[in-house]
């Protein structure tokens, strides 16, 4: 007689994929997954990383590592110069559709004169009331309101910002 050896029952450690809402769980997981892929594969052949639009500007001055290092009432605290600045700046940048609309003018003028032009560029550019000046003027009042130690943290990280960008 040849001896049966019983059949070891099915292991049941896998739910049945066959039916039911595994089915559909598995497959968003597997939707997802591919969705993944598929950003992470696009970013590295596509244009990579978006950056920081570069040129100068007063961010250079004040980084941001400089806030995140100091204690949180006294982040507040400075940069509420900045805050109260923004009806200015929004002012401004309101008034630089007008200024063009100057040049424009001039520009199409038969009687082209340099000299005009050139007035409303200055005045654009490093009048008192242009961007660079106000942005100045919030600059000087926020580095006057910085304690000694302050002005040294913000010195470092000045300094490996740049470091940072070379």
């Amino acid at each position: 007689m040849t001896e049966t050896t019983p059949k070891a029952a099915a292991s049941r450690w896998l739910p049945d994929t066959g039916r039911g809402l595994w089915r559909y769980v598995l497959l968003a997981s597997l939707m997802l997954n591919i969705a993944i892929i598929g950003v992470g594969i696009g970013r590295s052949f596509g244009h990579g990383m978006q950056e920081k639009p570069g040129g100068a500007n007063y961010a250079m001055f004040v980084p941001r590592k400089f806030f995140f290092d100091l204690a949180r009432e006294r982040r507040k605290e400075l940069a509420e110069a900045f805050r109260a600045a923004r009806p200015d700046f929004e002012k401004i940048h309101s008034q630089t559709g007008a200024q063009a609309a100057q040049i424009a003018t001039a520009l199409a003028d038969p009687a082209y004169d340099p000299a005009k032009i050139n007035s409303l560029i200055d005045t654009f550019t490093t009048g008192q009331d242009s961007l660079a000046a106000k942005g100045g003027t919030v600059l000087k009042d926020f580095y006057a309101k910085l304690t000694p130690d302050e002005r040294a943290l913000l010195a470092k990280d000045i300094e490996d910002k740049l470091k940072r960008e070379k």
